[in-house]
Order: C-alpha cells, then structure tokens, then sequence
C-alpha cells in the first residue's frame, strides 16, 4: 500500500478567522486531542466504498496539518474547524478487502495545533475493510419525490433507505419551510420518519416542501459501515385548497399614490370570515389590529396619530409570510402570502439630494441629504445612521432602506429646523466576521474598525472616517448654499442605528455637539477600559483597546464636552451586547455582570452604564421609558426634539473644513 504524507507548516497570520470569543490566548496550555474519527480506530467490515474519512478534535485547530495516510484524498476543514474530511480523490475504485488502514496525525513535523499553538501529541488510527461495496442511497420517500395534490392534513414523511443506517440524520428545507417535527426510525433502521409536531395546522394551500438530506456541512447520515448517503433532495407539493380565503379589497387600494399623510388605519377585507389571528409585516408605524364583527375585515389604527406620516414614503405590507400561517378562514385554511402596498402624497416640507460616492473626498458610498424648505440659515447638521436591519450582498437593499429611514426622519428634522445626513453604508453578508455576526458596519462593531474589504466595488475601511468625510462634504454643500453651519453635529440613532451613534460619539467627540443613541446595541460604549474588580472591557463595551483598534485613544476631555440623551423601553429585550473576540474570561465576567441570558430587560444595564459615565467625569441623559418595547414611542421622539433644541448653538461656529486621516 503506498504510504502518503501530507505536511502543511502553520500559518499564525491566518488564525484569526477561526478563533472563537477568548479561545486562544496567553493562558490556553492544553493541548488538543482526537475525540472521534469516522470510521472509529479498529472499526471492521468498513465500506470499500468509503468515500470520506472525518477526523474530530476536542477544540478548534489552526491551518497547520502533518497527517501520514493510506490512499490519496482531498482536506476540508468544518467551519468550526473542529472536524477535518479527508475526501478520497481515488472514487469510485474500491479499498482493498480485509486490507487495514492507517492514518498518523503528527507524526513527522508537529503541525497539528490548536489555536493557541498547542501541539496535538502524535496520534495514530486504523481501519479494516471488509467486503461491502455500496454506498447508502434513498430508495423511497412519502409522499414521493414530485408528488403533487399532497393532502394539507399530512402528519408523517418517511424516507427509505438501500440499507440499514446509523441513526443519525441531518436535513435542511428550501422555500416553504416544513413544520417542526420529531425523527424517529423503524426497528431495522432502514426508515425514518418526520411526525409533525403540530397535526392540527394544515400545510400551506399549493407548496412545494424541498428536503435536503446530508446537506453541505452535515454529514450525519450513513451507513452501518461508515459510508456517508450523498446529498440528496426530494420534494413534493401539497394540494390547492379551492375554498382558500383571499383578499378581496385593502383601503388604501393596492398601488395607490397620493395617500394622506394623517392616515389613521389601514383595513383589510377578506372573501371570508377569518379565525381572528394575524401576521403581517410592515413597514407601517405602530398600530393596533380589531376585527370587524363579521371577522372579515382587519384594521390596523396608528397609535402615534399626532405625527403625520412622512411623505412620498411607500408602505409595503405581507400577509402571512416566509410561510406563517397566522390569517387562516373558520376552517383552518391559511390565507396565501398576499402582498400590497401604497404610497403617501408627496407634499414634501424638505428638499432631498442624493450625493453620490466621492472617493477622492473620503467616502465611498452615496448619502441623502435632506434640507428643510424654509430654513434658518444659521444651523447644525442632523446625521442618523442607517440601519437595514438585515444582512445583503445587495446595495440596493441598503440603499432602500436609507432612503425609507430619510424620509422618515426628515418630518423631526424639519421641526427641529435642521439639514439631516443619512449614509448608504452597506451591511454585507461577504466577506464574513472572523466569528459569526458579521461585519456589523451599520452598528461599527469592532470587526467595522478592522476590516479593509471591497464590496459591490466600494470600500467598507474605517466607515467612521467615512461619515466624517461624509459630514465634511454636507458642509461644503450647505455653506454654498449660504447657510452658516456649525462646525459640530446632531447625531441620532436607535438599535444599530444607535449602537453606531454611541460608539461614533466616543471616537470622534470633537465633532458631536449633542448625540441621542436610543437602545444602542443594547449597551451605550462606556468611557473605562476596566470595571467588575479589573475586569478589561474591549471594545464596543468598553475602550480599552481603542487606540490599537484605530491608532488614537479615546479624547475623554472631549467626551465631558458632549450632551447624550441615551434612553430605552423597560420592556425593551432585544439584546446586541457584542462580545466577540473577547478572551472568555472577559465575556464571563461582562456577561455575569450584564445578564446575557436570551432576551434580558435592558433597562437594567442603564443605572451600571451611568455610574461608569459618572466616574469618567461624564455626565448625561439615562432615561427609562415604562411600557415601551423594542421601538421609539411618540413621547420619546418629544424628548428627544425637545433635548437637541436645548442644545442647538444660538450662532453656528464658524466652519472649518474638518481633516480625514487613516
């Protein structure tokens, strides 16, 4: 048999995308082992059709690999990097019967480490072959693969395999998404069934359900002698119910323009009488849903009726989407995904420019610029971030809702008699996070700081110098239209939104007159670097490593100067606290103090946020609003008008032309 080694050296500069929170530092001494391998060392009768051999490690692993083997394959590492495939290159040609296998993991240079730099001490194992020369395949599924008029009231799908399995399994679905249910196989392990967990809702009227079984990544079916199902991918769809509810009629009418800006409810009326539940999404402000007494109408009454909707804004509304099932008729049958939408008069109190990516002045992504019609000439310049609320590789998508959130705040920014500045900055999907979460450039998390990516030809480097350019550019615009604009901002923002505002205010205080970050992340950047009996706080918790994050430490003589007003919901629970990167002795300690169990009321981290600020010299607004959820409420928005006019300058500063560095 001839004998194959493969020895890659260690790569230190490309461990960092592997490392999990705190998984590797000074401290980490524990060498890592082999917990498991497929086929498990001394394992008979394995598959001469065995197509992958999978190696697990008791902790993520660096690039480094020394590994002596049998027969030629190709390496894949698992994303966490904790199992590593060796896929044989050679298929289909069969291993040799009653022939043993070996496989030695450094052996020879040592390179096998964890994360840390922890050598894995030399490791050997072995297989047999025997005589088996299938691998597993699926003989039979029900419903069948492209059955369609699949019964609404089906419980059960069941899979049959060529062979008796392990007992594992591993499936994923596209499109309509298939109820929960439970997996459990026959006596001889040749079947498994998936019983809905929920055998009173029928299925979705005319779907199709896509399985994939051992998709990418997952790689639990398989046989008794260690052969791997490849993917495989059946589907069926279900029958359309003629008696489904539609609807018949919305008011305002799908597509109309010109609506009026005080609008106060939004109906939609039904073929027939609904169960009285409801899912819609929307960009529709908050309201409140009744049912008419028929049950065949719903109306959705704004709360806020004092504050005109913004105009020319297209409110867009899906009933019953990504496959919910909430609108159903009396007799169980769910109204289909149903889509409408309208848009408000365009009165518009503003003037709105889009200002298209300069390079040569900083910025490398467009920004709106919204300018009261009848404005004072001495202002300050209004700047929110934009935030999407979702990831995309699709500009568009951002640019959307940047312009939606424009629109928007520029009703507040005309009471407030100020210009207002909202980016385009997109929230990519590629390239990823060195951990999962992503390059959250839209809350200017600490991946934002590092990151020297190019997506949709655009850079993504230090978008915090790039709002600075961004502002600088809004100036030059504004003084030549003869205002006299302050040399300081207005900053506001809330979630991400407001996470970013936060932050933005921290690192770059010399330029924000007063800031108003609303839930920001579910944490407000505190101005220390150690807390909870030494305990350091990196950054977006604390700032402990701003300086090497962005070559200046944080100015917090500037901060003192700064008025914030930084508030949340008491029933606000939607947690951001961002602790990637941190050593897990940090993350433990933050998250002990800060409850990072899921869903923590975050009003209870204000009152720790404000004795940090205070013991910084820095005094500010923490306000609690009772009763308010994950939003801004109509008397936080009072507020928060009512707290920047308290500080807008009674004669803007003379303006400078502000200096962009790297």
């Amino acid at each position: 048999m001839k004998l194959w080694t493969l020895v890659i050296p260690i790569v230190l500069i490309s461990m960092a995308p592997w490392i999990g929170p705190g998984a590797a530092h000074a401290d980490d001494t524990v060498p890592p082992t082999v917990v498991g391998t497929n086929p498990p060392n001394g394992a008979t009768e394995v598959s001469r059709a065995l197509p992958i051999v999978a190696i697990l490690f008791s902790e993520p692993m660096n690039t480094g690999v020394d590994l002596t083997y049998d027969f030629p394959v190709s390496l894949s590492w698992s994303p966490d990097r904790r199992t590593l495939f060796l896929t044989r290159t050679d298929q289909p040609t069969l291993l040799v019967e009653n022939e043993t296998y070996g496989f030695t993991l450094n052996g020879v240079s040592g390179n096998f480490r964890d994360v840390a730099g922890n050598p894995l001490p030399r490791t050997d194992f072995s297989f047999t072959i025997g005589s088996d020369t299938t691998i597993p395949a699926v003989i039979s599924t029900t419903p069948g693969h492209g059955a369609t008029g699949v019964s609404r009231s089906l419980t059960q799908v069941s899979i049959t395999f060529s062979e008796a399995m392990s007992g594992g399994y591993s499936i994923t679905t596209l499109g309509t998404a298939f109820p929960t249910y439970t997996a459990s196989w026959s006596q001889d392990k040749r079947t498994v069934y998936l019983t809905r967990n929920d055998q009173q809702t029928p299925l979705a009227s005319g779907a199709t359900y896509t399985f994939i079984l051992n998709p990418a990544g997952y790689l639990n079916f398989r046989d008794l002698q260690y052969c791997y199902l490849p993917q495989t991918t059946f589907s069926f769809t279900t029958a359309v119910d003629p008696g489904v509810p539609t609807v018949v009629s919305t008011n305002p009418a799908n597509g109309a323009t010109g609506v009026s800006r005080d609008l106060a409810a939004v109906s939609i009326t039904f073929s027939e009488a609904m169960a009285g539940g409801y899912s819609i999404s929307s960009n529709f402000p908050s309201y409140t849903a009744g049912w008419s007494q028929d049950k065949k109408t719903i109306s959705l009454t704004r709360k806020d009726l004092q504050t005109r909707l913004p105009a020319g804004m297209t409110y867009s509304f899906v009933l019953n989407g990504g496959g919910t099932t909430s609108f159903q008729d009396t007799e169980g049958n769910p109204l289909s995904e149903t889509r409408f939408s309208f848009t408000t008069v365009e009165d518009y109190d503003y003037e709105l420019i889009k200002v298209p990516a300069a390079p040569s002045k900083g910025f490398e992504w467009p920004y709106y610029l919204s300018i009261p019609k009848a404005p004072s000439k001495n202002t300050i310049l209004l700047v929110e971030p934009n935030n999407t609320g979702t990831w995309s590789d699709d500009q568009a998508v951002h640019d959307a809702a940047a312009l939606s959130l424009v629109r928007w705040r520029s009703d507040f920014a005309v009471k407030l008699d100020v210009p207002l500045l909202v980016p385009t900055f997109p929230r990519p999907i590629n390239p990823a996070a060195p951990e999962p979460g992503g390059i959250y450039t839209q809350a200017l998390d600490r991946y934002s700081l590092l990151t020297e990516a190019v997506v949709n030809g655009g850079s993504i480097k230090r978008i915090d110098l790039q709002l600075v350019a961004m502002i600088r550019d809004a100036r030059e615009r504004l003084a030549a239209r003869g205002f006299r604009v302050d040399t300081k901002v207005f900053m506001m923002g809330f979630s991400a939104s407001g996470a970013f505002t936060s932050r933005f205010t921290m690192l770059h205080p010399e330029i924000v007159r007063a800031a108003a970050p609303g839930s920001p992340g579910g944490w407000p950047l505190a101005p220390v670097s150690e807390w909870w009996g030494g305990t350091t706080l990196r950054y977006p918790v604390g700032i402990a490593d701003v300086e090497s994050l962005t070559g200046q430490p944080v100015d917090l003589a500037g901060m003192r100067r700064v008025a914030q007003y930084i508030y949340v919901g008491d029933q606000d629970t939607n947690d951001a606290l961002d602790t990637r990167g941190f050593p897990t002795s940090e993350s433990d300690v933050i998250c002990a103090n800060l409850n990072c169990n899921p869903a923590p009321y975050l009003f209870n981290r204000w009152p720790i946020s404000e004795e940090m600020y205070e013991s910084a010299g820095i005094y500010n607004e923490f306000v609690i609003y009772p009763g308010v959820t994950h939003t801004i409420s109509a008397a936080m928005f009072d507020d928060i008008l009512q707290f920047f006019k308290r500080h807008k300058p009674a004669k803007a500063m003379p303006w400078i032309p502000l200096l962009l560095s790297n």
